[in-house]
């Protein structure tokens, strides 16, 4: 009984929090405060691993093109990969300069021995494919919501929380280039809303969600809801805009959900980590 109380108070706050963007052809976009699972899940595995969904979840991720990660803009898009006391596990960045690379901040925490994973034990791997990258680097610091304290065994972010900037140590070549943060309207029809990143299905090359689906935002426009077919590895890739082939980063990929309608994508929208990015930049993140 007290699970079912708190389980209707949970639905009722989300309920509250969420609202569809106004557009006639989001009229099939279910309700997102029909939320049925915890609001975090670590796992990222909804899209592949719920119940009679777990064979069309897989599917859709086998289904994504792979991409020439030697090539722009997707050689920006890498594996930040950790290695924390014999736990392996890798996440998707990506550079938004030479030095600073875009990610979730759940892909810095151990949730097994419930630690922050040290700066030591990280490094990126720009446009990673199959056992190569163009560029490897480790990291300096990295830089999280301020709700995080990383010298704490907690871990407190919500999805609108849930985003990191790793500063580099050492810059990587401006040849690689970065990706721009662009603002986005959900309501514009002449973008596509893609997603690429490394999930764990296929962790050794990079593939791209061509479709995104429907967008709409929480009245605190904090977060992206999407129906990108992602799931763990792709925590940290970027929601990318894409006009004509020119591509830019509307917000960074963090959790996956389940509806009574399907499963769902949720993204931090680059406006809640612009502040910070200026501020990593301006203390010398180029």
């Amino acid at each position: 009984m007290a699970f079912r109380y708190r389980l209707a108070i949970l639905s009722f706050l989300l309920a509250l929090a969420f609202a569809p963007v106004a557009q006639a052809e989001d009229a099939d976009l279910p309700d997102a405060g029909l939320l049925d699972v915890d609001l975090f899940q670590p796992a990222l595995d909804a899209v592949c691993g719920v119940g009679q969904r777990l064979g069309e979840g897989c599917e859709a991720i086998r289904a994504r093109p792979i991409l020439p990660s030697a090539e722009w803009p997707w050689r920006t898009v890498g594996r930040v990969n950790s290695t924390d006391r014999n736990i392996r596990s890798h996440c998707t960045g990506t550079l938004l300069s030479s030095t600073v690379v875009l990610t979730a901040s759940h892909c810095l925490y151990n949730f097994q021995r419930k630690s922050w994973i040290p700066v030591q034990s990280l490094f990126f791997v720009a446009g990673y494919q199959r056992g190569r990258g163009q560029a490897t680097a480790r990291i300096a610091r990295y830089v999280v919501d301020p709700v995080h304290d990383v010298t704490s065994r907690d871990f407190k972010a919500d999805f609108s929380q849930d985003w990191a900037l790793l500063v580099l140590a050492d810059p990587i070549a401006d040849a690689k280039g970065y990706l721009p943060l662009a603002p986005f309207n959900p309501a514009a029809p002449t973008a596509k809303v893609q997603l690429a990143g490394y999930p764990a299905l296929r962790s050794h090359v990079l593939s791209l969600v061509e479709l995104c689906g429907a967008t709409t935002t929480d009245r605190a426009k904090r977060v992206y809801l999407n129906t990108c077919a992602a799931m763990r590895g792709d925590s940290g890739a970027p929601l990318l805009i894409n006009r004509g082939g020119d591509y830019r980063i509307a917000g960074v990929f963090v959790g996956t959900f389940v509806t009574q309608s399907g499963v769902f994508s949720l993204s931090v929208r680059n406006s809640v980590f612009e502040k910070a990015l200026k501020g990593a930049l301006d203390a010398g993140g180029s």
